[in-house]
């Protein structure tokens, strides 16, 4: 009887954690403020001009500025032509696309362990076997943890250099997680989801040259999302993500202004089921005792 108590409270948990997480109603904010502190591959950055900001001919009060920027900073958007000929570029990703059930993995455990931990395909095998398969559709989230070293570059680059990625013998000054070549072509091969992101500076791990993760996505027209923001806050699943890039024609990415909410549907449906294994659980506490 306590052992069907535990399984009963282990459930109760599993299926409110999600709801925890982002509750209903709140909108989580997925995108990190463009300015001076945003963090871009060496040969980018961010340029904002003050163009007018106070009294302006006959009106007492008027702002207006200018921006620059290279496509690949800060929060934003990998076109699948970025890295792959022919595929789509930002303008043409259909909207469709860029809104789905959203799908989180957690390896902050490992890249904690190591900084250039990858995902690997039995990370995802691990994933469904709890959570069921991953959906059609989705936009797939890679949490590491390293949003805690953003917009700090040592922390989360693991280099200083902004002028180059790489050293004098040709290798990568960069450490950082990502996705290994192998989990990026299961994905596309055995799922069907629509976009991943991840809180890092690449979906490719830092150490990378060939860039071949990002490759196997983009060829199957996946799109990229990097330097995604608050990812510790985001569920497991039940959230819906809106992933809305500037619309840039011919873009081969953009800056990305990305946000979740808690379905509602899932979460109207995993009430009663939380009331009930709360039900059942205080009625076997209940029946326990009263047979002692």
């Amino acid at each position: 009887m306590v052992n069907v108590f535990v399984v009963s409270s282990v459930a109760l948990l599993l299926v409110s954690r999600n709801a925890l997480a982002l509750e209903k109603g709140e909108i989580l904010d997925m995108s990190y403020d463009f300015g001076e502190t945003t963090l871009y591959w060496p040969g980018g950055g961010f340029d904002f001009t003050i163009t007018v900001r106070g009294p302006d001919g006959t009106v007492p009060w008027y702002e207006e500025n200018k921006f620059a920027a290279a496509e690949h900073g800060g929060t934003h958007l990998d076109a699948p032509a970025h890295f792959s000929e022919g595929k789509l570029r930002v303008h043409e990703i259909p909207i469709s696309k860029l809104v789905g059930p959203a799908v989180r993995v957690d390896i902050s455990k490992q890249a904690s362990n190591n900084r250039n931990y990858q995902l690997t395909t039995k990370d995802l095998h691990d994933w469904e076997g709890i959570n069921g398969k991953i959906p059609d559709g989705c936009l797939l989230f890679v949490y590491t943890g390293w949003g805690a070293f953003y917009p700090d570059r040592l922390s989360y680059f693991g280099s200083t250099r902004d002028d180059t990625y790489l050293d004098d013998q040709g290798n990568s000054l960069y450490q950082f997680p990502g996705i290994a070549p192998e989990a990026a072509s299961w994905l596309v091969s055995n799922r069907q989801i629509s976009g991943i992101g991840i809180d890092t500076p690449s979906v490719d791990y830092g150490q990378s040259l060939d860039f071949l993760a990002h490759r196997n996505l983009l060829a199957a027209n996946v799109y990229g999302m990097e330097n995604v923001a608050n990812l510790d806050k985001l569920p497991t699943t039940g959230a819906r993500v809106h992933a809305l890039p500037m619309k840039i024609r011919g873009g081969s990415g953009a800056p990305l202004r990305i946000f979740a909410m808690l379905e509602v549907n899932d979460y109207a449906t995993i009430q009663p089921i939380i009331a009930m294994i709360f039900s059942v659980s205080i009625l076997i506490i209940v029946f326990h005792y009263l047979k002692q």
